[in-house]
C-alpha cells in the first residue's frame, strides 16, 4: 500500500467500537463478535475480532459466512432444515488486497484510507526513542494495537470501509418472513506457540497447541425492522458568542456510533456545524453519560436552534432530537452600585444615593431597592414593581424600619442581577420593646432547664436576655452571652444542691439596645437528686415475745414513710414488717416484732422514702426472740365416746407437726389427778394433712380402755424435737 494514503490521526480513545462489544483491553479474548440490521428486504451484517491478534490472523486466513434458516413465517423449522449450513460467498471474505481495489474507495472515504493503512501500511506505531529487542517488542506491541484500534474504528465509522476490509457483508437473497442465524469464524483456525523445548545447548523445539477462535454468530429475521431512537436529552447552553450543546451518549451507546449536530437560524433550514459526524471518545467508565460539543456563534442576542442525530455502524441516519433554542448573551457588565448615602428627610423616610458607572447605562435595563431588617436577609423589594429607569441614581423609602439595611441591584436584559453591599440606615429611637410575658418552664431530671415565655412582634426587636437566682430576693445572674431572638431558653443545671427552687426572670432589648423592665419572676423546682439522710436504730431488745426496735427516723424534710424490713440471716429475701404512718413526724418511732419465728436469727434495717421515692437505709441490725423452748398446746380438742365399739376417740388440731416428736396424751377419771396415760407420734395419729393459709393439721387417738358410767378427763402435751413442749392443753370431760 503506498504511504501517500496514510492519514495522520491523534488517538484518543474508543468509547464505541462494534456496537460497545469490542474493549481493545480485552486482547486476550480470541473470538469473533457480530451485528445485523435488517430494513425488511436485505440485511446488513458487521462483525470484528476482539483482540489484535484474532484480527491478524483471520486478516491473512480469511472469513466464512453462513446462514440458517431456522424459522418460516412464525414456526420454527425441523432439525434437518435448519442445521443446513448456506454458505454466503463462494470463497473465504478477505480485506481488499490491491492498492487498484483500494484506490476509488478511499479517494471518497477517509475512513477506507484509515482502513487500508492498519492493514497494509509499513508503520503503525509510536517509538518509543529506547533501543534493542525489549524496544523492539514494545514497539511491535503498539503498533499493532493502533492498526487493530484505528481498523475497527474506520469499520464502525464506515459501512463501506468495513465491506473493504472485509468485515461487512449485505446479505440481498433473503426472503419475506424468514428468520435466520448468521455464523461467522476464520477460514482455517489458526495455531499459536506457547513454549519452546531446548534439546541443545543453542538448539530449541517450538511446541504450540491449537487455540480456537470462537464464532461470532447473530440472529434475525425480515420481520426484524425497527426504527431508530430519537436522540433524549439534548440542552444547551448559551454564552458570549458560543454554545454548549449536550445529549446522553449512554441512551444511544448501542445504537450509534457518531452525530451529527445539525444548527438553524430559523427553525426551518438546517445545516450541520462540523464536514463530519461528531465520534464521542472517552473511556466507558469516564464518570459522564453527557456528551458536549461547543459551537460558536455570529452574534448575541439572535435566536439559533439545535438538533441531534445518531449514525449507526450500517452509516443510517437516526430521527432528528427535538431542537432547543436559546440565544449567546453579552457579557455581564463589570461595574456594580455603590450606595454613597443614607440619610432621614423631614418626613420621617430615607433619601438613597448610589452611584454606577454612567458608561454601562446601555448595558442594563434598570434598579431595584431591597431591604431587610438585618444584614442577613431576607431582603424584600420596595421599589415599584417595575424597575427604576437606568439612570435614577436616587430612591426615596417612605416607611422605613427602626432598623434598615438597604441593596441597589442592577439588572441586564437577560435578568442577571448585580448587587451592591449592604448599607445600614437607622431611624432614632428611645423607645424599649414589650416586657415579655408569660412565662414558664421546668426543670428536667437531667438538670436541663427549658424556659419558654410569648413573643414579642416589635419590628426592631433585637432579643432576650435570661437572668436566673437561687433566691428571690438575691442578685439574679444573667446567663444569655448576647440577646437570644428565640423566646425560648435551654441550659444545663447541677442538681447537686440543697436549694430546691430556681427563679428566672427575662427583658427585652431592641437594635437600639432600649430594654424593657423585667418580666414577673418564674419560680421552677429542680427535681430530687439528693436521697434523704439514713435512719439511725438506737435501741434493739431481744424477749420471749418478740423483737423490740427503737430508731431514729430521717431528719429530711420530704421523707413520706419509714418501712421497717426484716430477712433471714444469711439470706436477701426483704419483707416489710411495718410502715409509719404519712402524718408521723416524730422524731423517733418503735415496733415489736412478734411475728419472728422463735429461735431464728434476722437481720433488721429501716428505709428512708422521700416525695420523689428516693431512698435511704439504716445499717443492718440483728436479732432474734429469745426461746424459752414452752411452745404452743394444741387446739379444739374434743372427745367422743362409741360405747358400741367401747372406745374414746380423742381428735386434736396442731399446725407445727413437722417439729413434733411426740403427743403425751394425760387422763384421769373422776377427781383423780391427770397422770400421762399414752404417747403417739405425728405419724401414728394423723388423720388430716393441714392445705391453704390456715394448714389445719388433724390428729386422733382412740382410748379402748374404758368402763361403762364412769366420768374421765383428757388432755394433750406436746413434745418437740428440740427439747421444747407445750403446757397441758384444756382438760376436757367424756361420760362413758
Amino acid at each position: 500500500m503506498n504511504a501517500k494514503y496514510l492519514i495522520l490521526f491523534i488517538f484518543l480513545g474508543f468509547g464505541y467500537s462494534l456496537s460497545g462489544q469490542i474493549n481493545p483491553e480485552q486482547n486476550e479474548v480470541r473470538a469473533l463478535k457480530m451485528l445485523a440490521r435488517t430494513n425488511g428486504k436485505e440485511i446488513k451484517l458487521r462483525w470484528a475480532p476482539t483482540s489484535p491478534e484474532t484480527w491478524f490472523d483471520c486478516n491473512k486466513v480469511g472469513y466464512v459466512l453462513v446462514r440458517h434458516t431456522y424459522k418460516r413465517n412464525g414456526q420454527l423449522l425441523g432439525w434437518e432444515e435448519r442445521s443446513v449450513p448456506v454458505p454466503m460467498t463462494e470463497n473465504p471474505i478477505f480485506p481488499l488486497q490491491t492498492e487498484e481495489e483500494w484506490q476509488p474507495i478511499m479517494q471518497r472515504n477517509e475512513y477506507a484510507a484509515i482502513g487500508a493503512q492498519a492493514i497494509f501500511g509499513n508503520s503503525f506505531g509510536v517509538e518509543t526513542g529506547t533501543e534493542g529487542f525489549e524496544a523492539s517488542l514494545t514497539n511491535k506491541a503498539a503498533d499493532d494495537l493502533n492498526r487493530y484500534g484505528f481498523g475497527l474504528f474506520a469499520a464502525d465509522h464506515s459501512f463501506e470501509a468495513a465491506e473493504a476490509m472485509g468485515l461487512a457483508f449485505v446479505d440481498k437473497t433473503v426472503k419475506p418472513g424468514e428468520s435466520y442465524v448468521y455464523r461467522v469464524y476464520p477460514a482455517t483456525q489458526p495455531s499459536f506457540p506457547i513454549g519452546e523445548i531446548e534439546v541443545g545447548e543453542e538448539e530449541t523445539i517450538p511446541v504450540g497447541e491449537i487455540s480456537r477462535v470462537d464464532t461470532g454468530s447473530v440472529a434475525v429475521g425480515t420481520n426484524d425492522v425497527y426504527t431508530l431512537p430519537k436522540i433524549l436529552e439534548v440542552t444547551a447552553n448559551f454564552d458570549n458568542l458560543s454554545v454548549l450543546i449536550s445529549w446522553n451518549k449512554e441512551l444511544f451507546k448501542l445504537f450509534y456510533v457518531s452525530y451529527i449536530i445539525e444548527k438553524s437560524e430559523d427553525g426551518l433550514s438546517w445545516r450541520s456545524i462540523r464536514s463530519k459526524p461528531f465520534i464521542t471518545v472517552g473511556k466507558e467508565k469516564d464518570g459522564s453519560d453527557l456528551a458536549f460539543i461547543p459551537d460558536s456563534l455570529a452574534q448575541n442576542n439572535t435566536p439559533y436552534f439545535y438538533r441531534v442525530k445518531g449514525v449507526t455502524p450500517f452509516d443510517e441516519v437516526g430521527p432528528p432530537s427535538d431542537p432547543v433554542q436559546g440565544m449567546g448573551i453579552d457579557p455581564k457588565p463589570s461595574y456594580y452600585p455603590t450606595i454613597t448615602s443614607i440619610s432621614m428627610n423631614n418626613d420621617g423616610g430615607f433619601n438613597l444615593g448610589w452611584e454606577f458607572n454612567e458608561g454601562d447605562n446601555d448595558k442594563i435595563t434598570g434598579f431595584e431597592i431591597l431591604r431587610s431588617s438585618n444584614d442577613q436577609g431576607p431582603f424584600e423589594k420596595i421599589s415599584p414593581a417595575e424597575l427604576l429607569p437606568a439612570n435614577a441614581r436616587a430612591f426615596i423609602d417612605p416607611n422605613p424600619l427602626p432598623t434598615n439595611y438597604y441593596l441597589v441591584v442592577a439588572k441586564d436584559q437577560y435578568a442577571r442581577e448585580m448587587s451592591s453591599f449592604a448599607a445600614l440606615g437607622q431611624i432614632d429611637d428611645i423607645t424599649p420593646p414589650a416586657v415579655p410575658s408569660n412565662l414558664r418552664g421546668t426543670i428536667l431530671k437531667n438538670g436541663a432547664m427549658v424556659v419558654t415565655w410569648d413573643k414579642n412582634e416589635e419590628p426592631d426587636f433585637l432579643g432576650y436576655r435570661v437572668y436566673v437566682s437561687n433566691h428571690p430576693v438575691a442578685e439574679f445572674t444573667q446567663v444569655t452571652s448576647k440577646p437570644t431572638p428565640d423566646n425560648f431558653f435551654i441550659d444545663t443545671l447541677s442538681l447537686n444542691t440543697l436549694t430546691e427552687e430556681l427563679f428566672v426572670k427575662v427583658f427585652s432589648v431592641d437594635y437600639r439596645q432600649n430594654g424593657s423592665e423585667f418580666s414577673e419572676v418564674v419560680t421552677l423546682t429542680r427535681p430530687d437528686t439528693i436521697p434523704p439522710t439514713s435512719p439511725v436504730f438506737k435501741d434493739i431488745q431481744s424477749s420471749t415475745e418478740g423483737v423490740i426496735l427503737a430508731w431514729a427516723n430521717s431528719s429530711s424534710k420530704d421523707v413520706v414513710t419509714h418501712e421497717l424490713k426484716r430477712s433471714p440471716m444469711g439470706e436477701e429475701n426483704w419483707q416489710t414488717i411495718y410502715a409509719t404512718d404519712l402524718t408521723n413526724t416524730g422524731v423517733y418511732s418503735n415496733y415489736i416484732d412478734s411475728t419472728a419465728e422463735v429461735g431464728k436469727l434476722f437481720q433488721y434495717k429501716i428505709v428512708a422514702i422521700d416525695n420523689a421515692d428516693l431512698t435511704s437505709s439504716s445499717k443492718i441490725a440483728q436479732a432474734q426472740v429469745i426461746d424459752n423452748f414452752i411452745r404452743k398446746p394444741v387446739q379444739n380438742l374434743n372427745a367422743t365416746a362409741d360405747r358400741k365399739a367401747k372406745t374414746i376417740t380423742l381428735e386434736w388440731e396442731y399446725p407445727e407437726s413437722d417439729k413434733v416428736q411426740t403427743f403425751i396424751i394425760f387422763k384421769s377419771n373422776g377427781e383423780r389427778k391427770m397422770v400421762s396415760y399414752a404417747g403417739t407420734t405425728p405419724e401414728e395419729s394423723l388423720t388430716q394433712q393441714g392445705r391453704g393459709r390456715r394448714k389445719r393439721t388433724k390428729f386422733t387417738y382412740r382410748d379402748q380402755s374404758v368402763k361403762m358410767n364412769t366420768e374421765y378427763q383428757y388432755s394433750v402435751k406436746v413434745l418437740h424435737r428440740d427439747g421444747a413442749q407445750s403446757p397441758l392443753a384444756p382438760a376436757i370431760q367424756v361420760n362413758y
